[in-house]
């Protein structure tokens, strides 16, 4: 399992530790990629958290990356969760499903416009549904197989910032030329 942001409360690492922590040992792995520069008290509170759960053996805190080292990451994962609290974008989803990584991500916020709970993602609300669903795909196999083609089938369809680029760039000009007849 990946984890892609930075160690900030609205992050909800410790929600995701929290719900781990609730699930054998022995079934999982946590790689946790994001400056940790940032909320140095989070930071702190995450390491004890690992510590008072015994986690020291399933989670690695890597820090920051470059970008080729963070896809080389989501190459070798399973799954992509980041449980946020809110996400304006959430851009981290869209571009693990180019890995075909199935996201798990918060509820609130934007997340909702890039995953299809159930498709290729879930939205969860709370540890225990958390728990709920990373021990669904721990169990269904096959279900976490067809959620990440289902992820990488929506990242194909997912307009590029070209496209996107060139779309705004096409609107301005019916604007510009519409003003001028």
């Amino acid at each position: 399992m990946l984890f892609v942001g930075n160690l900030i409360p609205r992050k909800n690492l410790h929600v995701l530790l929290a719900a781990l922590a609730q699930l054998p040992l022995a079934d999982w792995r946590l790689t946790v990629v994001g400056n940790t520069a940032v909320s140095p008290r989070y930071t702190r509170a995450i390491h004890q958290q690992i510590h008072q759960q015994h986690l020291q053996n399933n989670v690695t805190l890597l820090g920051p990356l470059a970008d080729a080292q963070v896809a080389a990451q989501m190459a070798q994962s399973h799954l992509l969760a980041v449980p946020s609290s809110y996400e304006g974008f959430g851009i981290v989803y869209l571009e693990g499903m180019g890995f075909a990584l199935p996201a798990i991500a918060g509820s609130g916020g934007a997340a909702h416009e890039i995953i299809t709970a159930g498709v290729n993602g879930f939205l969860v609300g709370g540890v225990a549904e958390l728990v709920q669903q990373i021990t669904t795909l721990q169990q269904d196999r096959n279900r976490l197989a067809q959620m990440g083609l289902a992820a990488w089938q929506h990242y194909q369809a997912h307009p590029t910032w070209h496209d996107t680029g060139a779309r705004i760039h096409q609107f301005l000009h019916e604007i510009k030329n519409a003003r001028l007849s």
